[in-house]
């Protein structure tokens, strides 16, 4: 019942953001982001759940300004087969850039930067349509960014990452849902290279 409650929230903040109501600029997002300003490498072990198979995956996370107040986050996740190794035809590799601008009168909170350009409208993403709604949300050394998806049959699936700043770098969890059903949960240690 949490996690039906979550989601019909999550549905309504993708709503919001889906509308445009957000504005860009926020005060002192600057300040909270920049402390995750670097490159981080490591592993983590993801669980599929309702199959209980594990896969490890190899994690490098890089996050830079974008324009004056946000920040873009890069991502490149290696899964690797069955048995650990890279060198079959299950290894799967995914590489994710994305730029997030401040939530007008939303501190802390940013949003995916409208996709467009100097000759093009530039568009929100529209859930209805398929398209994910991203957000993230900083607070103290934890960076939270949310992901959340309408399928063709009404259904949500979200995803949750989750990245705190340590000593060494970085711990970072990973959770998909699809409706209030937890289906795949990851969590790994990353070091900070520059």
């Amino acid at each position: 019942m949490k996690f039906l409650h979550a989601t019909r929230t999550l549905l309504a903040a993708a709503a919001f953001f889906a509308a445009g109501i957000m504005l860009a600029g926020g005060a002192h997002a600057d300040e909270a982001v920049e402390k995750f300003f670097g490159n981080y490498v490591g592993t983590g072990s993801a669980v599929i759940l309702g199959s209980d198979r594990r896969e490890t995956r190899d994690l490098d996370v890089t996050v830079e300004r974008f324009k004056n107040e946000g920040f873009t986050l890069k991502w490149i996740t290696v899964i690797r087969d069955e048995n650990g190794d890279r060198t079959t035809t299950d290894v799967k590799r995914r590489e994710v850039e994305e730029n997030f601008i401040p939530v007008e009168d939303k501190e802390n909170v940013f949003v995916l930067s409208p996709e467009g350009g100097l000759f093009q409208k530039s568009e929100l993403p529209n859930p209805l349509r398929g398209d994910a709604v991203r957000w993230a949300a900083i607070e103290d050394n934890s960076m939270t960014v949310y992901s959340l998806a309408i399928n063709e049959h009404g259904r949500s699936e979200l995803q949750v990452y989750r990245r705190s700043l340590t000593d060494k770098g970085m711990a970072i969890s990973f959770m998909r849902l699809q409706d209030e059903d937890v289906k795949v949960r990851m969590s790994g240690d990353l070091v900070r290279t520059k």
